[in-house]
């Protein structure tokens, strides 16, 4: 029995309109742009994940088409292609089954794997493209950051600030590290977006009962052999590789290694809930990943170790019984 797909309503239109709302705002450099950045998929997730509703690809392109009257063409352009067309992407592949049964739901491993996809595409090819016109994409970037940091050292000479040499050291420290992990930055922080909205709006719609899969549990995400082994393998050869190569394999390895990231907090999820503290432990934690690059690295070592180890299997075991 199919069930009632309903008629474009109030929710649609609200949709689209805080959406055009939130890239208005980023556009005119608002104080809360950031903040509106980050909240920008999150109807479009509402819509994608809701129950009976069919409507959340049409409200994107919709959006997009406004957007670009709105605000600017280059802004349209940014929300089609980051925004609109991967979560209607990932609202249909996440409320679908995964087997010609109709039994279970599609993997969120398997999710976690497509969301590399787009931002190492991308990667590849503006590295193509930089190298095809004579200068590296790496090179690129450090001449903009160049640029930046320049007119940040002016201001500060401005405003009667004395440049001593420990300054500069870390300017130049900052410069070269921002510039070598540009595009891994660029691609953790959109697949952030896009993980942390489609859990608010899984949220929002359970709370509301108009939730289509009945949960998103990130304790069940684990990469597959194959996977793990090409992250490793990129991780060996960029630790002995430079130039232009190193720094594509460089880059590859961090945005590879967001998935692996996602099945170690699975894990540590599982051992939170094995005690009476497991909202507290779980803020705690995820404070700590928010401020510390190392603590990251850590669960991303965690990820790999369990994935050979099969951790979470004895804890779940454990569990059991």
């Amino acid at each position: 029995m199919k069930s009632k797909i309903n008629k474009p309503g109030i929710l649609e239109v609200a949709a689209m309109l805080s959406t055009i709302f939130f890239f208005g705002v980023m556009n005119g450099g608002s104080f809360l742009a950031f903040l509106f950045l980050y909240l920008a998929p999150l109807p479009l997730f509402i819509l994608g994940l809701k129950k009976d509703s069919p409507w959340g690809g049409l409200v994107g392109a919709v959006a997009a088409i406004l957007i670009f009257f709105v605000t600017t063409p280059q802004m349209s352009l940014i929300y089609l292609l980051a925004v609109a067309a991967p979560t209607t992407y990932f609202c249909e592949k996440a409320t679908s089954r995964s087997d010609p049964t109709h039994q279970d739901w599609y993997s969120l491993s398997n999710l976690a794997i497509l969301l590399v996809v787009p931002p190492i595409l991308v990667f590849i090819l503006a590295s193509t493209y930089f190298w095809a016109h004579g200068q590296g994409l790496g090179a690129m970037l450090l001449e903009k950051t160049n640029a930046i940091v320049d007119l940040y050292i002016v201001a500060l000479k401005d405003r009667g600030h004395t440049i001593n040499p420990s300054i500069s050291l870390q300017l130049e420290a900052i410069k070269k590290s921002f510039s070598n992990t540009a595009p891994a930055l660029i691609a953790i922080f959109w697949m952030t977006l896009i993980v942390l909205n489609g859990l608010l709006a899984q949220s929002i719609l359970k709370k509301a009962k108009r939730n289509q899969r009945p949960v998103f549990a990130i304790r069940e995400i684990e990469v597959p052999r194959i996977f793990a082994i090409t992250f490793l393998f990129i991780i060996v050869v960029a630790s002995f590789s430079a130039g232009q190569f190193g720094y594509i394999l460089t880059n590859l390895a961090a945005i590879l290694a967001f998935p692996v990231m996602l099945a170690g907090l699975g894990l540590l999820h599982i051992v939170a809930s094995k005690t009476n503290y497991s909202s507290s432990i779980l803020f705690v934690l995820y404070l700590i990943i928010t401020f510390s690059r190392w603590a990251a690295i850590l669960i991303v070592m965690l990820g790999i170790v369990d994935h050979f180890l099969k951790l979470r299997g004895k804890f779940q075991a454990d569990n059991m019984q």
